[in-house]
């Protein structure tokens, strides 16, 4: 059981560190006032960086870097909450002068230039096409084509493609071989047509190499548009039963929509999953979307 004195200092702690926050979120915070508070042992890294959220949030640049100066970094979420200042609210080029900075003072304070610092600011400008801000960034902090190429997470090359940023994504292409089985996947799956179209003209996948969970997922969420493709490349359901119950699956959220597709390319009214009949399956699972489809097939 804590002792009296325990008990007391943790309830100090916890009134100066509430009191910190709420200076930190006033319009115009009192410095001195914070580096009072600190040398009267106010934790900077209070409810996990709370003062560091809320200054990052608002584009408080000076607030940010006074965190950093006095001990925020201990924080392990705080370089996160730093780097991806420019993604928040309001965030322009304006302001990117003042991110730099508070970046270059996490680098001298923490002894660490990592690349992590960079990689939102690396997306945010490479899904905006921005390549001369990528170079500019590049020669500010002596990295490379291939590091900063490498840092564009796969759904920001996705959106790359569908907004034609084509200078972009010729300097992705130069350093990363992104086009392989993952990408396909994630393209089918999300039904990012755009994204499967050009995977397949650049070759170096095809409409076989799809996985049959991405196939799963597309005939579930009714992406008839990413389907078609496959189906157009020479894909083949096989009469896959796992894929027949998907589409069976989705009919009680689609009326049947996908259940009618499947039957439309390869399936029969006669084939089986897990063991049973469509119709045994629908009946077990009161669906009767499909069971509609089964009896509007057998009256033609």
């Amino acid at each position: 059981m804590a002792s009296k004195e325990e008990l007391l200092q943790k309830e100090r702690e916890r009134t100066l560190g509430d009191l910190f926050v709420a200076e930190c979120r006033t319009e115009s915070p009192n410095y001195d006032t914070l580096r009072t508070m600190v040398l009267n042992g106010a934790d900077v890294c209070y409810r996990h960086a709370a003062a560091l959220h809320w200054a990052a949030k608002q584009n408080k640049f000076s607030l940010v870097s006074f965190l950093v100066d006095n001990g925020v970094l201990r924080e392990p979420v705080s370089r996160s909450i730093i780097a991806n200042i420019c993604n928040n609210k309001g965030f322009g080029e304006k302001d990117e002068a003042a991110f730099f900075e508070v970046i270059d003072n996490v680098r001298r304070v923490s002894g660490d230039g990592g690349i992590d610092l960079f990689v939102p600011y690396i997306n945010s400008m490479a899904v905006q096409g921005k390549t001369d801000k990528l170079r500019a960034l590049m020669q500010r902090y002596y990295l490379s084509e291939a590091e900063v190429a490498k840092s564009v997470y796969i759904r920001i090359i996705f959106e790359i493609i569908l907004h034609a940023h084509d200078e972009m994504l010729a300097f992705i292409n130069r350093h990363v071989d992104w086009q392989d089985r993952t990408a396909l996947d994630l393209a089918v799956a999300n039904d990012d047509w755009v994204v499967l179209e050009y995977l397949l003209k650049e070759g170096k996948v095809a409409a076989r190499d799809v996985g049959e969970n991405a196939v799963g997922q597309a005939l579930f969420s009714g992406a008839t548009a990413v389907l078609d493709i496959l189906l157009h490349c020479g894909y083949s359901f096989d009469r896959n039963p796992r894929l027949l119950k998907k589409a069976c699956r989705a009919a009680f959220n689609d009326g049947g929509a996908m259940f009618r597709y499947v039957l439309a390319h390869g399936y029969s009214v006669n084939d089986t999953y897990d063991g049973k009949s469509i119709r045994e399956n629908a009946a077990i699972d009161g669906n009767a979307a499909v069971l509609a489809v089964l009896d509007g097939a057998a009256a033609v």
